[in-house]
Order: structure tokens, then sequence, then C-alpha cells
């Protein structure tokens, strides 16, 4: 039988499989008791433990980016035993699958990374955006020591640690130059660009330039605001009253404007008045008032529909070369002129339709004679009432054909004139035309046709002609405006067997704004009566030439000079005149 041997004892060799158990355990038994005997590992002697760490230096460690890595070759090596250490196990270090995972040591053997530490603790570093922890150096002698300000602490980590100085020896001379950066391990980590950035402030507003620092305010009522204006100055003159045999003189010239508008955000609407009265200071007795008032709304119907409505009045006296004009009155009759439409338009699709209705009313004043005598004009007061249809259809959004009929009735007040005439009758027009809306730079129509004046009176014949409307207005360029306005309208006669006339005028005006205070302006006019009594035809031309200047928004200085001539086959109607005008204007 066999002999059982110690445990304890060394086992004698005899080759068998019980032999070579017993040679294990008992090796794995000794290692241990020199294991606790011995003290610490040799791992942990090789690299002391870190003592207190102040929250400062881990606060710089954590913001301080890492420095570049420089590759090299990972070299699997044992550690070699401290000097005094006789016994121990060996700690292996930590060896990545991938090359380049972790920093290389001076020793050429990979840094210890994340993980368990050979003495079971965990080791410390900061995660980085990788999900992976960043290695901290360990306190070697000779790496200099982070102070408390964070500061000095960044400075002098990204400062790297000769190696003569980290064996304790004096270092060599300085060699400097640059490092490569590798990215291929760990990225560098970067920056991340802040989110929460500055709001400006919610009452902070910026301030353009006025474009027209002299423009005026206004008063303002809620939504409407009102601009006034009053101008005062003297005109001389060489024809005070316009006619063939008028004389020069000094006029005092009053002119009122006043124009209040709407800022409705769908419907608008306008009120316009304008009054102007001469008053002779020297030279031939004169004096005459002019007063226009216009108003108008426009009403949005839903996104096809308007309406739209105008009236206006007017008082002024009668033109002296005018073929109605009393011959021998000591003054100039007055005109009052009242006039009203309403139309509504529609659109269908790319067409579109109109209906506007009309009406006139005119009336005539007293004419004054030199031995103090009158004559009622009664017999001369009309009124006109028509209807209009207009149709078209849609080219563009900015162009638009139309054509248009009108047919109204002409009603004077008393059946027959003094002279016994009846000079009622129906009056007919077609027109054709285009409709332009190109913003501010042109906008405005232009319509051409045939008029048509019957009169029942079988004595007095038929007026009819050619017919020219339009209103332009364009700018070629900013502060510059070109308006363009034509006009046809019928005039009676009083005269025995004199139908009437149709009358044309035409007013081309420019206005150029030279500075922000100062503007300059232009206008011609021309004139055409075509007389039905044989007279021939009646010509008039006008041109005028003016300045205004802004010492600021209320204060403003005009002048102007203007020229005007009328030619005729008759001697009464023909009439020459040139004026000058300076005067101030204030402005709200």
């Amino acid at each position: 039988m066999y002999h059982r041997q110690s445990r304890i004892g060394a086992p004698a060799y005899r080759g068998s499989f019980t032999s070579a158990i017993n040679l294990c355990l008992w090796t794995g038994l000794m290692g241990s008791v020199a294991l606790f005997a011995g003290g610490t590992a040799l791992a942990q002697q090789a690299v002391p433990l870190r003592g207190a760490v102040d929250e400062n230096i881990l606060q710089t460690q954590q913001n301080t980016p890492p420095r570049p890595v420089r590759r090299a070759p990972v070299v699997a090596a044992t550690p070699t035993p401290a000097a005094g250490t006789a016994s121990g196990i060996p700690a292996d270090p930590y060896e990545p699958v991938s090359p380049g995972a972790l920093p290389i040591d001076d020793a050429g053997t990979a840094a210890p990374a994340t993980g368990t530490a050979n003495d079971g603790s965990l080791s410390s570093g900061p995660v980085n955006n990788s999900r992976t922890l960043s290695p901290l150096p360990t306190a070697t002698p000779g790496t200099i020591p982070l102070p408390a300000d964070p500061a000095t602490a960044a400075t002098q980590r990204t400062q790297p640690v000769p190696r003569a100085q980290r064996n304790g020896r004096a270092p060599a001379a300085l060699t400097t130059g640059s490092i490569a950066d590798d990215t291929d391990g760990n990225a560098r980590l970067q920056r991340e660009s802040r989110d929460n950035l500055p709001e400006a402030a919610i009452e902070r507003r910026t301030v353009r330039p006025d474009p027209d620092p002299f423009a005026p305010f206004g008063i303002r009522a809620g939504t409407v605001t009102l601009r006034p204006s009053i101008s005062q100055g003297l005109r001389a003159t060489t024809n005070a009253d316009g006619s063939s045999s008028g004389k020069s003189a000094i006029l005092s010239e009053t002119r009122l404007r006043l124009r209040a508008t709407t800022d409705w955000s769908r419907h608008s609407a306008f009120l316009d008045f304008d009054g102007v009265y001469d008053k002779t200071l020297s030279g031939q007795d004169y004096s005459a008032p002019n007063v226009g008032l216009r108003g108008g709304f426009k009403l949005d119907l839903g996104n096809r529909t308007t309406v739209t409505g105008e009236g206006g009045y007017r008082y002024r006296q009668e033109d002296a070369s005018a073929p109605t004009a009393v011959v021998g009155a000591s003054n100039r009759p007055g005109v009052q002129e009242l006039d009203g439409t309403l139309g509504v338009r529609h659109e269908f699709g790319r067409f579109f339709g109109e209906l506007k209705g009309k009406v006139d009313r005119t009336t005539y004043g007293q004419a004054q004679f030199p031995d103090g005598t009158t004559l009622s004009q009664k017999d001369r007061d009309n009124t006109f009432a028509s209807i209009a249809l207009r149709g078209g259809f849609e080219m563009s959004p900015a162009i638009k054909p139309f054509a248009e009929v009108e047919i109204g009735k002409l009603i004077y007040d008393e059946t027959e004139d003094s002279n016994g005439f009846r000079r009622s009758g129906m009056r007919t027009a077609l027109r054709g035309g285009i409709e332009a809306d190109f913003g501010e730079k042109l906008s405005g129509e232009l319509a051409l046709g045939y008029l048509r004046q019957t009169i029942d009176d079988a004595r007095l014949s038929n007026i009819d002609g050619f017919s020219v409307d339009g209103a332009i207005k364009w700018s070629p360029q900013r502060g510059t405006d070109v308006n363009l306005g034509l006009l046809t309208r019928v005039e009676g006669a009083t005269t025995p067997n004199d139908s009437g006339s149709i009358f044309y005028e035409g007013r081309l005006g420019v206005k150029r704004q030279i500075r922000s205070n100062l503007s300059v302006n232009a206008e011609l006019t021309a004139s055409l009566r075509d007389n039905k009594d044989g007279s021939g035809l009646d010509k008039g031309f006008g041109a005028q030439v003016g300045a205004t200047y802004w010492f600021n928004r209320f204060l403003g200085l005009d002048v102007s000079a203007r020229h005007r001539i009328t030619r005729s086959e008759v001697d009464t109607r023909q009439t020459s005149e040139s004026s000058v005008y300076m005067g101030l204007t204030l402005q709200r």
C-alpha cells in the first residue's frame, strides 16, 4: 500500500500524477505567504499611490485638453521589480488590442487606461466625448506639481517635461520643434460652440434716416390724417383779369389747402380742399375766388368686387376768352359745378366688368353791366346724368385693355333759352383704352373714342367729334414725377343758331427733387376749342416753371413764373398774360 505524505512537505519525485498536484499546491501556498509577508505588490511599488488632490487641480486637469499623442509601437515587456523588492507577484500591464489606443510612456509601455487596477481599485479620469476615460498622468518623480491657480496649472500642464529632468538629471540644451498630431488614436477634444448666445434687447430699435425729412407731419385723429397748408405771396401780372383788354397789376394771392387721408387696413377714403383768392393791391381792380372740394372712397367687397365713389364741388369765374362770355359785362359771372360718381367693379377670372353712374350739375351767376343792369343766366343751368359700362380682360397684372360705352341725357332747367331754342338732348360715347398699374413706376389709364351730343331743336346741328381722356403718373427715376392729364368736354352756347363746341385740354407736369429741401417743377398746357358756329379753332398755350425751398418741415419759400396765350379768329377771345410769383408756405 501507498504511504500518505504530508501536504506541507516537499514531495519526492516519483513521476506520478499525484506528485505533480502536490508540487503545484506547495508552490501556490508559498507564493501566498510571500505576498502577505512582503507588503505591497511590485506594480504598486513601482508607482506610488496618489495622496489627497486639491479640487482646483482636478478641475484644471478636466478643463485642459490632452497633449498631442506620439505614436510608438507597443512593446510587450515585463516590468522589472523595484530595488529592494525580493518577492511579489508581478502585475502585467494592460495591453490594448488596437495599437495606438493608449499613449506610450518613456519606457515604451502603454500607459494604464480605464478599468480596474491591479489592486482591485477603480482608476479615475475625465470622460471624453467618445465615451472613454482619458488617462490622467500619475505623480512620478520629476513632474512639475500643479499649483492651485487654474490658469497657472493649465500653463504648466501643457509644457512637456524633458526626460533628463524626470530622471533627476539636469536638462540638456533645449530643443524646440513641433510634435506631430496623430488623430488615429483618441481624437483631440474640441471646444463646443455656445448655444446660449445673448439675445438683443427687446426695446432695441434700428433708427433709419427719414426719406423725406421735410414732409409735413400732419394732424392725426384716429385713423385719419389731416395735412393743412397756407400760402401767402405777391403776383405781378401783365393781365389781371385774363381778358383781351386786361391791364397789369400787383395781386395779393392767398391759397389754402387741406388734405385728409385714411390708413384703414382694407378700405380707403380721402378729402381735398383747394382755395385761391386773388385781390388787387395796385393796378387794375380785380378780385377772384377759386374754390375746389373733392372727396372719394373705395370699398373692397371681397377679393374681386370693388365699390368706388367720388364727389366734388367747384366755384370759379367764367373764362373771359370763352365763347359763352357775356360781351360788355363789368364782371365775370360765377360758375358753380357739382358732380358725383358711383361705380361697382367685379372680376370674372381674367375678365372684368364695371358699371358707373355719373351726375353733373352746373349753374351760372348774373352778369353785371357798367350802367348797373344785370342779366340772368338761369336758362344756361343744366344737369347731365349718364351711365357707363366698361369691360375688359387682363393681359397681365399690370396691363388691362378695355372698351367702354356711355349713354347720357343733358337736361336744361328751362325747356327753351332766352332766344327760344331747345338745347336738351342725348349724349353717347364709345371709347377704348388701356389701364396700367406698374406700382409707383407707372399707373393710370388712357382712352380714345368718339363723342356725340344731339340737340332736341332741329334748327341746331348735333355736336360730335373725336374724344381723348386719360390720367397717367410716371416716375422715370426716384425723385422725379411726371403727370399727364387729358380731357374732352362738350360746351353749350347762348347765341342763336350756335350749337356749342368741343373743348380739348392737356397738361404735362414734371417735378424734380433736387435736394431733400429743394424741388423744381415745370408745367406745359395746351387747349383746343372746336367751335361749331363757323368761327374756327381757338388755340391756347401755357408754360410755367417754379421752385420750392423748405427751411424746415413747416416753412417754405415758393417762386414761379408763367406765360399764357390764346389765339382765335375772334378778337375778343385773344389773350396774353405773363406773371411772376413769390410767397411763403406754412404747413403742418
